[in-house]
């Protein structure tokens, strides 16, 4: 690490900014956000741990079954070929991922905030990181399902699924539940286990998609709700119903927000840091309920919008869900489109909107920092545009692997500095997500009901 990054970096941390730390006098006890269990996590094979070969890339053969030959044999013969078998690799790269959180020893020393009953921030930014990880590996996974789906060509658009890309996909195209049946019929094909089993007996496809999907599905007469099948199998982290043999399992996760047909594009024309965004907390009340964010200085209560390249500021209204970025992409048919694999990407709720000064406000604080100039004075970009719902069909196993060559590892890192000041938690890990059967798996891309708060509609 150069010095200039060490001058960057180490003492990068969010808390002398805040204020709400420390007290007048308040109830300590801080009260979690409401955290998820891993999504993808059951469906994913993970393999050996490759630490010890010391590889930047895994190979994994798999074998073809010899071909039975039904020619029959003469009556005296006594020689015949041997059968024959052939293989097939599949390459896994290991991506370095990790993150990181900071605190300087005062902002110990003033904040009252606890957490299970003691005081001070590790125990709390521990908690943090943990939950992070666990965030940062579904999406991951789910990034490698959908885009493995993409390249091997398991995959569909749009009602009927003849819908070309994320562009062709309109508000009509919601998805279609006899759509499973469809799945089911070419995964039965391909001999897939949880399409067909051995029995004879159809098997049990599982499929991932968003609240949406499973919103618009629920108002069809051939969906079992899960009470009905209850003590009949081991049920999956937020499974909600089935139909057709296909059981559903339910995460905002699928929800691709904002990345179909441009409805609405701005720069963001102002530095953003970690922790501006929300309405001043001295005067403005979230929902009527919550003093959101910091009144330190320094803090910007808005995003400042540049000239608008599609739409109109008239075409954003509170509580839309808009997508910030850093980057576009075309790879799913949307020219300049939201690339929703954007690390830095955050999905935020509109609160406010000043059309005279061309300024919003958001629910949530941004919790990365957008100061970048990526050029012409240009931060970064909002959007509003079609959602895009994944629906993740899996049939058997193997659908995904995870290479391992470093488990997540988690670090307590010593101070280095003059004061020993700085205390700082990490995490980093080694693994590659690939699709390793992709028979096994098809996605289904559509439109979809959506609502956090007012109507609800497609969008």
């Amino acid at each position: 690490m150069a010095v200039g990054d060490l001058d960057l970096y180490y003492s990068d941390e969010p808390f002398s900014i805040m204020d709400k730390n420390q007290r007048t006098w308040l109830d300590p006890d801080l009260i979690d956000i409401w955290r998820l269990k891993s999504v993808f996590r059951p469906l994913i094979t993970f393999t050996k741990n490759l630490g010890d070969v010391r590889a930047t890339q895994m190979t994994v053969t798999q074998l073809f079954d010899p071909h039975a030959d039904t020619t029959p044999l003469s009556p005296r013969q006594i020689w015949m070929p041997s059968m024959h078998l052939d293989s097939r690799e599949v390459q896994i790269t290991f991506d370095h991922n990790g993150n990181k959180i900071a605190y300087h020893k005062y902002d110990d020393i003033i904040t009252y905030w606890q957490k299970n009953g003691k005081a001070g921030l590790r125990a709390i930014v521990r908690g943090a990181l943990g939950q992070s990880e666990v965030d940062m590996n579904d999406l991951l996974a789910r990034n490698a399902l959908i885009d493995g789906s993409l390249v091997t060509g398991y995959s569909l658009y749009g009602t009927s699924g003849s819908a070309l890309n994320f562009a062709a996909i309109s508000t009509l195209d919601k998805y279609d539940p006899e759509m499973g049946s469809d799945i089911q019929l070419g995964m039965t094909y391909r001999n897939v286990p949880g399409a067909w089993g051995p029995t004879g007996a159809e098997g049990s496809i599982v499929c991932y998609t968003t609240p949406g999907v499973i919103y618009d599905m629920q108002k069809n007469q051939g969906w079992i709700t899960i009470r009905e099948y209850l003590n009949d199998r081991t049920l999956l982290n937020y499974e909600v119903g089935s139909y057709k043999n296909v059981r559903y399992v339910q995460t905002p996760k699928c929800t691709l927000w904002n990345c179909g047909t441009l409805i609405a594009r701005a720069p963001i024309a102002l530095a953003v840091k970690a922790g501006d965004g929300a309405p001043d907390p001295r005067t403005v009340k979230v929902d009527g309920t919550y003093l959101t964010g910091q009144t330190a200085s320094g803090v910007v209560n808005y995003i400042q919008l540049g000239t608008f390249t599609t739409g109109t500021i008239a075409s954003l209204e509170v509580n839309d869900i808009i997508t910030f970025h850093q980057s576009v992409t075309s790879a799913y048919g949307v020219t300049g489109g939201v690339n929703f694999k954007e690390g830095k990407l955050q999905n935020r709720r509109i609160v406010s909107i000043d059309a005279v000064n061309g300024r919003i406000c958001l629910d949530v604080p941004f919790l990365v920092d957008y100061d970048n100039d990526l050029g012409g004075g240009v931060f970064g970009y909002i959007t509003k545009a079609r959602n895009i719902h994944a629906s993740i069909f899996i049939g058997g196993p193997n659908a995904l692997v995870a290479g391992v060559a470093q488990q997540p590892l988690f670090y307590e890192l010593d101070p280095i500095d003059d004061f020993k000041a700085i205390y700082r938690f990490s995490y980093d890990q080694r693994i590659g997500y690939q699709p390793f059967t992709p028979e096994v798996m098809e996605v289904v891309f559509t439109a979809g009901t959506t609502r956090v708060k007012g109507v609800g509609g497609v969008q």
